[in-house]
């Protein structure tokens, strides 16, 4: 689902949970105002505990955005390693090592810049998948010819840039869970509920107010958790500069 069409949802479901407390009160205010005292100590304990949830999930995805930054710092760096490393190898070795590498960067990119298209998503996987087997026939051949350290260096650093790739992979789909967002949802519609039936104003802003509040704030952090679909996604500098670097177009 896009960031959009989650903010969409949540507001829904807020506005509505907001009016039926508006209902409730019009219909039963003698009963309302009688337990008002109880409804505020019940409002104050939703709206607190509903806090500590967002702070909670905030943190939950800002710490999977910062690890999905850190792994494409460290892919660059191992890819950009692996190929200063190919001047270990022969000539022949060297030279279609850096062809694959200059293919592989290029899979790479393709591959976190798909967005929602699986079909991009799988192919650039495929390509990936392909260009780490064929580089390792390269090594394994290199290391097979010399066994000296150099060639165990390299072999050394391709292992490394083939294991990270499963590690931005997991990191990508690491998300909040679902059950999650329903519980966020579900506190938030209580909360809106809650305000409504203790509200006293008249003014149809101020009654609005907390579902765009709540709506808006879960939205922002469904975006930062969707790394294929929402606006905030973890650039590719490091990765463009290795492109440049190794002659990619």
């Amino acid at each position: 689902m896009r960031p959009i069409g989650f903010f969409a949802i949540s507001i829904t479901i807020f506005v509505c949970a907001n009016a039926c407390g508006l209902w409730i009160r019009r219909r039963w205010s003698g009963g309302v105002g009688r337990e008002s005292g109880s409804l505020k100590t019940l409002e104050s304990a939703v709206l607190a505990l509903l806090g500590l949830l967002l702070g909670f999930t905030f943190s939950m995805a800002v710490s999977r955005y910062d690890t999905r930054k850190a792994l494409e710092i460290e892919e660059a760096n191992d890819i950009g390693t692996l190929w200063l490393r190919t001047s270990l190898l022969s000539d022949n070795g060297r030279v279609a090592e850096q062809a694959l590498i200059t293919r592989y960067v290029h899979a790479r990119l393709e591959f976190f810049a798909s967005g929602r298209s699986q079909e991009r998503f799988v192919k650039s996987a495929e390509d990936t998948a392909r260009l780490q087997q064929q580089m390792w026939d390269v090594a394994m051949q290199e290391s097979n010819l010399r066994r000296d350290p150099e060639s165990a260096l390299f072999v050394s650093v391709l292992n490394d840039s083939i294991d990270v790739t499963e590690k931005r992979r997991a990191a990508l789909e690491n998300r909040i869970p679902a059950p999650a967002w329903v519980m966020l949802l579900g506190m938030g519609a209580i909360g809106c509920l809650l305000v409504a039936l203790s509200f006293q104003g008249k003014t149809k802003g101020l009654q609005i107010m907390l579902p765009l509040i709540l709506a808006s704030t879960l939205t922002l952090i469904y975006d930062i958790d969707s790394p294929r679909s929402g606006l905030i996604r973890v650039q590719q500098q490091s990765m463009e500069r290795l492109a440049q670097s190794v002659g990619v177009r």
